[in-house]
């Protein structure tokens, strides 16, 4: 289903009689502004990711201080 015909199902007329010169004139210009967010969308830069916490799942997580941790914190479950 092309553009123009998913605006002209979404379109209904409330009030008055417009003509069929009128709702083509509105349908025109819903389509052009449909395009032209499309092509402003493409057209934006893509927003980049900062790779700066990527690696904290990787990390020790905190020493926990006491009686035999420090043999305890390279044996997980120990702890």
């Amino acid at each position: 289903m092309s553009d123009q015909e998913e605006v002209q199902q979404a379109l209904s007329v409330v009030r008055g009689n417009p003509t069929d010169g009128e709702l083509a004139m509105v349908i025109a210009v819903l389509n052009s502004a449909i395009n032209d967010a499309e092509s402003a969308k493409a057209r934006a830069p893509k927003q980049y990711r900062s790779t700066w916490g990527r690696n904290t799942a990787i990390l020790r997580g905190s020493l926990t201080p006491g009686f035999g941790q420090w043999s305890a914190s390279t044996r997980p479950g120990l702890d």
